[in-house]
Formats: structure tokens, C-alpha cells, sequence
């Protein structure tokens, strides 16, 4: 049977959790789910919103019109029917390729990474794209991409003090995670290179460049 177990945050949220922490299986099974759930309930005047997390999906409804216990019994319902397809449910091999310009003003963070961590930029660059990264999940701001997959041997704690303004298409590592800035904005993360692709543009359908579910390599220039 499948693992999960299922909060109310409020009065006006659920959340069913398949898990925790950062791991590929589970998010497999959260987009499973979040299919799932859209096909089924996404229609009803009561759904708000449908979301994931890493390991979790969350429905936010109108109370209003549909009481907590009864929704809680139809996604149990949902999730009983659909366990056994969803261990089948494999991964996207989708691999989207970012090229970044690693270094110098385009990764200001990456000399005092090497110092710290006892690794040469070129070995950092080396390890940070060789890697398939899975896209977990996109948020913060538009586009962004949540990854999962970078090697421990180039973690290395946020900044004590987030920048003001970070330029869009920034590649940052913050703790054991890696991701790209879709816009200029202030953050905390350590920038270590750069990349041209736009991942949000509202003027393209979809906006976003990156699908959550899939993976992307970074490519060096």
C-alpha cells in the first residue's frame, strides 16, 4: 500500500505527504499524485488550487463548500485506487541542457568556494556539471527550479548576508542545492556562474523554459 498521510493546514488547506526530505522516488510519486488529483477533483467548484512540494501535494479548497473529513475521504479514495500504477510510475527523461558561464563576473562566489572546500574552480565547474539534476519543483518566483542531485562535495552554506540584487540567470549553490534566478532579484545564495537561457517568458506558452519533473545538465562554456 502506498505511504502517505494526509494534514490540514487550516481550514482551507490539505496536504498529503508521501515522505520526506529531497528524494527522486518520492517525487515521483508526488507527480504521479498531483496528475491524479487534477484529473479527478480539478473541476469541482470547491478546488481552489493544486500544488506540489518535494515530497508532498497540497489542495486548497473553499470550506465553504466541501467539509474537511469529506474531502479527506475522497483522496484517500483516489490515492487506494491508483496505488498500484503509481509503482510503476518511472521518471521523465527529459534532459534540458543550461549553458553557464562559470567564473569571474559571471560567478563571483566561485574563488571563495574553491578556497574553502580545498577543491580548484575547474574541479567545482567539473563536478557541478556532470550531473543530470532533477527538477523537483519550480516557486519562489516564477521559473525558478528547485534540484535535487548536487554532489555533497561541492556543498557549502548560504551567504550570512543575501545580496541585494542578484542578476537574472545567476547559478547559485545554497547548502546542498543548486539552482538558476530567473529574474534579478536579492538573494542569499553563492553565485558561481551565469546562464543567457531565459527561464520565464510570459510572452511563450508555456512560460516556463523548465517542467517540474524533469531534468537538466549544466553545460559549461
Amino acid at each position: 500500500m502506498q505511504t502517505y498521510n494526509i494534514n490540514f493546514h487550516g481550514d482551507s488547506t490539505l496536504v498529503v505527504n508521501f515522505g520526506k526530505g529531497i528524494d527522486e522516488n518520492i517525487n515521483n510519486i508526488v507527480h504521479f499524485y498531483i496528475n491524479i488529483f487534477e484529473k479527478n477533483i480539478i473541476q469541482n467548484k470547491y478546488v481552489l488550487d493544486i500544488y506540489l512540494t518535494y515530497n508532498s501535494v497540497v489542495i486548497d479548497y473553499d470550506f465553504n463548500l466541501m467539509e474537511s473529513f469529506k474531502l479527506k475521504n475522497i483522496i484517500e479514495k483516489i490515492i487506494l485506487e491508483n496505488r498500484i500504477e503509481s509503482k510503476k510510475n518511472n521518471n521523465f527523461e527529459k534532459i534540458i541542457e543550461i549553458p553557464v558561464n562559470y567564473g569571474e563576473e559571471f560567478g563571483p562566489d566561485l574563488s571563495k568556494i574553491s578556497k574553502s572546500i580545498g577543491l580548484s574552480e575547474k574541479e567545482i565547474i567539473t563536478i557541478h556539471s556532470s550531473k543530470n539534476y532533477r527538477v523537483h519543483m519550480l516557486g519562489f518566483m516564477p521559473g525558478f527550479p528547485y534540484l535535487g542531485g548536487m554532489d555533497e562535495k561541492i556543498s557549502f552554506p548560504r551567504l550570512s548576508e543575501p545580496r541585494i540584487s542578484i542578476p537574472a540567470g545567476s547559478v547559485g549553490i545554497a547548502g546542498n542545492q543548486t539552482g538558476v534566478y530567473p529574474f534579478s532579484s536579492p538573494g542569499g545564495w553563492n553565485i558561481i556562474g551565469r546562464t543567457n537561457i531565459k527561464l520565464f517568458d510570459i510572452n511563450k506558452s508555456p512560460p516556463n523554459f523548465l517542467e517540474s519533473g524533469t531534468y537538466l545538465r549544466f553545460v559549461a562554456n
